[in-house]
């Protein structure tokens, strides 16, 4: 397993649709939309990662479904074991 970091600074985070691209294009979703109205992701995910090839680029895509707010990615990691 792998351990995923994410600081997200937003205004609503239960906007926020999360998701981890491995370097072969398989997606994870790390956060989906909600009723969540706090501000901010400051979070680990531990993913399950057998079978993948750690070797490449990793993307983290965030995608805010509603425009009423703002907000960034302050930074984030991956820890492999």
């Amino acid at each position: 397993s792998i351990t995923v970091h994410v600081e997200i600074v937003h205004t609503y985070r239960g906007d926020l649709e999360v998701i981890l691209v491995t370097p072969s294009g398989q997606t994870t979703t790390l956060e989906s939309p909600s009723n969540d109205s706090a501000d901010n992701i400051s979070k680990d995910y531990t993913i399950n990662a057998s079978g993948i090839d750690s070797s490449g680029s990793w993307k983290l895509r965030v995608r805010d479904t509603y425009s009423q707010d703002t907000g960034y990615i302050d930074s984030w990691s991956i820890t492999f074991p």
